[in-house]
């Protein structure tokens, strides 16, 4: 659905991706960046691993625990993308709330280089 809007608007039409989704769908989230120039405007920063094991695949992988390539997305959302917004997202954890939040903060800073 995505690529039909994104198709079929013009480019001031602003467009957020989430990458948990686009992973589950098999997509490239780097190459489908790439493709809409400037108008990812925000990205929510989740992420996804394949398998059938409820706690620890699916969406309950920490950010930077599943399958997406975290440095090559950034890179592309902020050389090609236009990106202005992140947007950490977790559809649960083997982790309690707060646990979850400073575990993907830390994942953050370390991709970032940022204590």
């Amino acid at each position: 659905m995505m690529d039909v809007i994104a198709t079929n608007t013009p480019p001031e039409f602003v467009l957020q991706l989430d990458v948990g989704t686009c992973l589950e769908a098999g997509q490239d989230p780097v190459a489908w960046i790439n493709a809409h120039p400037g108008r990812i405007r925000s990205l929510h920063l989740k992420d996804w691993a394949p398998g059938t094991d409820a706690e620890e695949k699916g969406y309950r992988v920490l950010f930077g625990e599943g399958t997406g390539k975290w440095k090559e997305i950034l890179a592309a959302a902020e050389s090609t993308g236009g990106v202005e917004f992140y947007l950490m997202e977790q559809e649960g954890s083997r982790y309690s709330e707060l646990e979850t939040a400073q575990r993907c903060l830390a994942s953050w800073r370390d991709l970032r280089g940022k204590a």
